[in-house]
Order: structure tokens, then C-alpha cells, then sequence
């Protein structure tokens, strides 16, 4: 499915309007821009990925065979990714599309520190760069957005000086997730095979 655009009563209302949020390029001593591509259209360090997100409640249904792969409910469109931003959001629109329920409420902070209490919605699927993970995502803004939970858990790294998202170089064909156990002698005895 294609990004739809909306009106403003499908997307979940705010006091705090995120999309008008702006980098303005900075400005050297020649009065030249100093944070803008050559082509002069998006911000340096502003990283967007091609992202498909689907209803991960439909997958479970195709899995159980309750409901045939066709009819899963799915969204692709570039996201902003966000490094500062622990949770990753969706738009109210992109919510409806995917058919998700509101599951609860999370305390938002927002970079000037405001706070918000907004939606959380149910488990979404979160397909970028051939990597995937799940997620309960944030209610919220205009746009998707890509937060550090997603990016760690597939083991992404972000490089804003070329404005792209790539594999952890050290494993580059898949995420590698380290978990770090701790065992007394014990214990460590009795898991050995022998």
C-alpha cells in the first residue's frame, strides 16, 4: 500500500504538533547554508527508511490458518528515524489503516521536556532493510518514526553524514542480539552436556 495523505480529524489530536518541527539550515561566515545536501532538500543528518509495518494480530491469524496471507493488513512508507526518540510512533491514520487497537496509555517527553499521556497501540510487524522485529508502537504526530528500541533490536546502525541505515558491519547478514547471563559454578555445572 501506497502512504495516503489525511485530514486532520483522522489524525490523533495534540497539543504539542510534531510535523512542525524544522532543522534550519545553519549558516557560515559566508552566509552560505551549512547543514543542507547540495540539492538543498532535506537537512543533513535527517535519515529517512523505506519501512513496511504490518498488523502483527493478522500474522498470528495466518499462522493458526484462521486467515489466508492476503487479507493481512500492511503499510509501507519512508520513516524518519529518530535516534533521540526511545519508542517508535505512528501517525492516528496509519493506526486505522492497519486496523490496530488502542491497547494503552504511556507517558510521552517531548524535547522540550512537555509532557503527554498518548495511545499505545497494539503489536505492529516492523520490516526495514530485511530485518524484523515487533513492537508496540506510540499513538501520535504526522508521520512514522523510527525509535532506538526497533534499531537495536535489529541491529541497525545509523549513519547521518550519508543519511542511510545500515546492517551492524560486524554481522551484516543479520541482527545479533547479546545477551548477557550470569552463572555461578554451580549452576554452570549442572547445564554442561556431557
Amino acid at each position: 500500500m501506497n502512504k495516503k495523505t489525511t485530514s486532520s480529524e483522522d489524525q490523533l489530536p495534540s497539543q504539542y504538533d510534531l510535523s512542525t518541527i524544522r532543522v534550519a539550515p545553519r549558516i557560515d561566515k559566508a552566509g552560505s547554508p551549512t547543514n543542507v545536501r547540495d540539492e538543498g532538500k532535506a537537512p543533513m543528518g535527517e535519515v529517512r527508511v523505506k519501512v513496511k509495518l504490518t498488523n502483527a494480530g493478522d500474522e498470528v491469524l495466518v499462522r493458526r490458518g484462521l486467515l489466508t496471507a492476503d487479507k493481512i493488513r500492511s503499510y509501507e512508507s519512508e520513516a524518519l528515524v529518530d535516534t533521540g526518540a526511545v519508542r517508535s510512533v505512528l501517525p492516528m491514520h496509519v493506526v486505522q489503516l492497519l486496523g490496530l487497537p488502542i491497547v494503552g496509555k504511556a507517558r510521552a517527553t517531548y524535547a522540550n521536556d512537555a509532557k503527554e499521556d498518548v495511545d499505545v497501540s497494539e503489536v505492529v510487524g516492523i520490516n526495514l532493510l530485511g530485518r524484523r522485529t515487533t513492537e508496540e508502537m506510540l499513538v501520535l504526530g504526522s508521520e512514522v518514526l523510527i525509535g532506538q528500541t526497533v534499531l537495536e533490536s535489529l541491529d541497525l546502525h545509523v549513519d547521518c553524514m550519508n543519511q542511510r541505515v545500515t546492517g551492524n558491519p560486524a554481522h551484516p547478514d543479520q541482527p545479533i542480539i547479546k545477551i548477557k547471563m550470569i552463572f555461578d559454578a554451580r549452576e554452570l555445572s549442572r547445564l554442561t552436556v556431557h
